[in-house]
């Protein structure tokens, strides 16, 4: 597969292992709580902290990154062992002229946090980035990179109703979609999920009599009641029977045919076009017993036909057996059936969005309501609506959205509203990396969790809650020993989450030697008071209540031996030399 290369691509390539691994501190919890996290600090170290609790758990990452198109001054000071690139990277990007390697810092920059955001995506999970034309095709080409075998699409969507340049008038940025090759999104508003009746038409347009003689045939409907009585020979049937002797494409649709007190319904479309039934006539009149099929005088005046037939697709049939579809009872004096609310499943995403709400101006208008007093405190937000669509299509009502590059907490508001909308458990994750991160992103979620916004910008209150943290000291020094004073909850965290690979469930007993059993694996970490020594020996294994065919025990030293070890099932990790580094 081709690759894209670009400068300074073989230092960051593996970026992502030098992070140090840095703890989150929780400064603070408002409302209820919950799980939801905002995190102040750089995406790259915030992302690397997650992965001890929430690998391969996030069900969909949006990201919203700086659109490279040399307006925005962005700057992240990654700390790239090479001290060329760390200057390099470090420096504010600038316009093209003024920096002619903005688009290689731009991927610099960009690559390490895909690949943690890889880590962090569960296997079915979607990553979905907004951006520009400036970055696209490298942002592309860098996602069928990182993300191989996934499908990697784009969706064009309209954000405005046009910004002249250079003599084109943009009208649209772009959704990079990267999700699996199975992927199965859920029905989105504006182009499904609609209510509709579940009755399709019984025609079929796309064959003709030649091609399937045996479901070309007369229906024959009372004129006064609607009921059907009956049907014709098909053509095959006719041709069969010999009374019928030409070729199939001079056969009449012959209208006289049906029985005193009838009409004749042939298939033909809404334009007059001679067509097929989709059913042949036993099973048309099987269904019709079933309630299945809806016959209705024709609204065309055009058509030959008095009445309109119509059936119920496999899927509704289908939808009605496992109960998604109530049934009422049947209409007056005929089988078929009434039906409660039937919603169309809308199971594509389209590759063109042109919902004004999507315009960014709605965005801008939501963040003025919700802060009067600074309705510029963040320029060009995305309006809640896009972003609802996004968590809407791919994810379900208890899923993990992350937005590392989260900028005024639109990700956060469309969350709260949806769970407060449908009673849903959704929750959040936020990584902002600027000063705001308090005063707009943090503040935007209080505001929304409690209501904001005056006469017909009002809105209530979701409910719910968040805590704030700021990335902490590093867990281990630059030699790769734990670090001085290094909190032991965390580093008990991160060595489950290296040893397991899973998230980390605390017990209720803090003081416990015991990490948690995997498998037929027991973890154990054993550490005096005040941080003196452990050793593994006879007295410690008496302090072991959990059963198990293998432990791993880390502890400062080890006096049992090598055969006493292999007898126990043992394996012995010592305290701070053998603790992995992430």
């Amino acid at each position: 597969m081709p690759t894209l290369e670009w400068i300074g691509k073989d230092k960051v390539v593996n970026h992502h292992m030098d992070v140090p691994f840095r703890v989150l501190e929780k400064k603070y919890v408002f409302g209820d709580g919950g799980e939801n996290m905002i995190i102040h600090g750089d995406n790259l170290a915030a992302l690397k902290s997650l992965l001890p609790r929430f690998e391969g758990r996030v069900k969909c990452v949006y990201i919203d990154p700086p659109y490279n198109t040399g307006n925005e001054g962005w700057c992240y000071n990654d700390n790239v062992s090479d001290p060329k690139m760390k200057k390099w990277l470090g420096e504010v990007v600038g316009k093209e002229g003024e920096d002619l390697s903005r688009h290689d810092k731009w991927l610099c920059m960009m690559y390490p946090r895909l690949v943690l955001l890889r880590k962090l995506l569960a296997d079915d999970g979607c990553l979905v980035i907004s951006i520009s034309y400036h970055e696209l095709h490298n942002l592309v080409e860098m996602c069928r990179e990182i993300f191989s075998p996934k499908q990697v699409v784009t969706v064009t969507v309209q954000t405005s109703g046009g910004k002249p340049s250079s003599g084109f008038n943009y009208v649209h940025e772009y959704l990079v979609f990267v999700v699996p090759n199975d992927f199965s999104p859920h029905a989105l508003d504006f182009c499904g999920g609609n209510t509709r009746t579940p009755f399709e038409g019984l025609s079929l347009s796309t064959f003709d009599k030649t091609q399937r003689p045996n479901q070309t045939y007369p229906i024959f409907v009372n004129k006064e009641t609607g009921m059907l009585v009956g049907v014709g020979k098909s053509l095959q049937e006719q041709i069969d029977d010999e009374t019928y002797i030409g070729d199939k494409e001079d056969f009449q649709y012959d209208y006289n045919v049906a029985p005193s007190g009838a009409v004749a319904i042939w298939p033909v479309t809404t334009n007059g076009k001679e067509c097929v039934w989709r059913q042949i006539s036993e099973r048309l009149l099987k269904d019709w017993e079933k309630g299945y099929i809806k016959i209705s005088r024709n609204k065309n005046s055009a058509s030959p036909n008095l009445f309109s037939i119509q059936y119920l697709p496999s899927g509704v049939i289908k939808k009605i057996k496992n109960g998604e579809l109530q049934v009422l009872g049947h209409e007056d004096g005929v089988p078929t059936l009434r039906f409660g609310e039937n919603r169309t499943v809308g199971g594509q995403i389209p590759t063109i969005w042109s919902e004004k709400s999507f315009f960014t101006v709605n965005g801008t208008h939501t963040l003025a309501a919700i802060f009067p007093e600074n309705p510029k405190a963040f320029n060009y937000p995305k309006p809640v609506e896009l972003v609802q669509a996004i968590i809407q299509a791919t994810t379900n009502k208890s899923d993990i959205i992350l937005d590392s590059f989260a900028g005024s907490g639109t990700t956060a508001h469309a969350v709260l509203k949806m769970n407060a909308e449908d009673g849903g458990s959704r929750r959040f994750i936020l990584v902002e990396m600027e000063d705001y991160a308090e005063n707009v992103t943090a503040e935007r979620a209080r505001r929304v969790i409690t209501g904001y916004g005056e006469g017909s910008s009002a809105a209530a209150g979701t409910g719910g809650g968040f805590s704030y943290y700021e990335l902490g000291p590093a867990l281990f020094s630059d030699g790769g020993e734990l670090a001085v004073g290094a909190d032991f909850a965390k580093v008990r965290e991160y060595i489950w989450y290296m040893e397991t690979r899973s998230p980390y469930a605390p017990s209720n007993d803090a003081a416990s030697p015991l990490l948690g059993v995997r498998g037929d694996t027991a973890y154990y970490i054993f550490r005096g008071e005040d941080g003196a020594p452990r050793v593994l020996d006879y007295d410690l294994l008496g302090e072991i209540k959990e059963r198990a065919e293998r432990y791993v025990i880390y502890a400062d030293s080890c006096g049992l031996s090598a055969e006493e070890l292999t007898k126990f099932g043992i394996i012995f990790r010592k305290i701070p030399r053998d603790v992995p580094s992430l």
